[in-house]
């Protein structure tokens, strides 16, 4: 049964609702779009919520996009975020977290075939090895534990069924009790979860899942961008300062020594405004950082951007209604209705 946004979604795009917003001029603003990964969430043993489309729903994504909006680079959006350029009317930049290996398989070639720019924030920790990150370790367990429930006493008490059907349930359901905890070890919570589940992490003969900086150079070299998402994608406000201020630091000389330029955007891991604090604040600062982009919606206004803490609106699985409603009313109306 379709949901109450698709249901919206179709009856616009049926009534001629859709098209008429999308002839109208846009208004003055900045709006991100963020992606992670670009492919079937149907064939990966790890974290299917990591998605945002498949190649083909990207490359109509991008076309789409293109008819009616500038598409800006990373440059050109910081001189928004700062104040010194205006637009016309509604810009996109295009913003992809994490560094994943599709990202140069898929979504490159699709960036390069329509002339657009896009920018790449990675966590340098993984970028060209076959170490998971902590999302994908726990979708890996999950999936694979055996038994008929997950008993967890870390950070908390929890259960889960594991006689579900469809156990992406249950692995979602994992990730949200892992992540609503203020403050835990990561390492811990994971060493906790391979002996409830019964089923070791995947070693060091994993498939590579992330780019390589040869990769990350030659897209760099074909117009893309790249920024910071620290070193080890820690959230952040779990960290203390000093701890914040070195996975900023760490990131940046790599980033910098690898790619040959001057790195001075962040995307704050997660992106949630409980993953990030005036703390965070202080250690961007303290590491020069210019502009942070956050992730939990919302479109800029000229005028009223806070440069540490850009707002960026999420792509997900979801049909080309949605897509086209969604963004015709932020451009038009200056925010969604789906």
């Amino acid at each position: 049964m379709a949901s109450k946004k698709e249901m919206l979604a179709r009856f616009a795009s049926h009534t001629g609702v859709t098209s008429v917003l999308e002839s109208l001029p846009g208004r003055a603003s900045l709006l991100i779009l963020n992606y992670h990964r670009v492919g079937d969430p149907r064939l990966t043993p790890y974290d299917p919520g990591t998605y945002s489309c498949s190649a083909e729903e990207f490359d109509w994504q991008v076309a789409w996009l293109k008819r009616r909006f500038p598409i800006v680079n990373l440059h050109d959006a910081v001189e928004i975020v700062h104040g010194r350029s205006t637009p016309a009317k509604t810009s996109i930049l295009i913003t992809f977290d994490d560094g994943y290996r599709d990202n140069y398989d898929e979504a490159f070639p699709v960036l390069r075939k329509h002339g657009v720019s896009a920018t790449f924030f990675l966590p340098t920790m993984f970028v060209g090895t076959n170490m998971l990150p902590w999302w994908d370790e726990i979708a890996f367990m999950v999936k694979a534990a055996k038994g008929t429930c997950l008993k967890l006493s870390y950070p908390d008490s929890g259960e889960f069924d594991l006689t579900i059907p469809d156990r992406l349930t249950t692995v979602f359901e994992v990730l949200r009790f892992f992540m609503r905890a203020p403050a835990v070890d990561t390492e811990r919570f994971l060493r906790e979860l391979e002996a409830a589940t019964g089923v070791a992490r995947p070693g060091e003969d994993a498939e590579r899942c992330f780019m390589t900086w040869d990769e990350a150079r030659e897209m760099q070299a074909t117009g893309m961008c790249f920024g910071s998402h620290t070193h080890t994608h820690e959230i952040l406000s779990r960290l203390p300062y000093e701890r914040q201020v070195e996975e900023l630091r760490v990131s940046r000389q790599i980033l910098e020594k690898e790619l040959g330029r001057e790195i001075d955007t962040l995307a704050y891991p997660r992106g949630r405004l409980s993953s990030f604090s005036e703390q965070t604040f202080a250690a961007v600062r303290e590491t020069n950082y210019k502009t942070a982009f956050s992730f939990y919606s919302g479109i800029n206004k000229p005028g009223s951007i806070n440069p540490l803490d850009v707002l960026r609106e999420a792509v997900e699985m979801e049909s080309r209604s949605i897509f086209r409603l969604r963004h015709a009313t932020y451009a038009s109306m200056g925010h969604s209705i789906v």
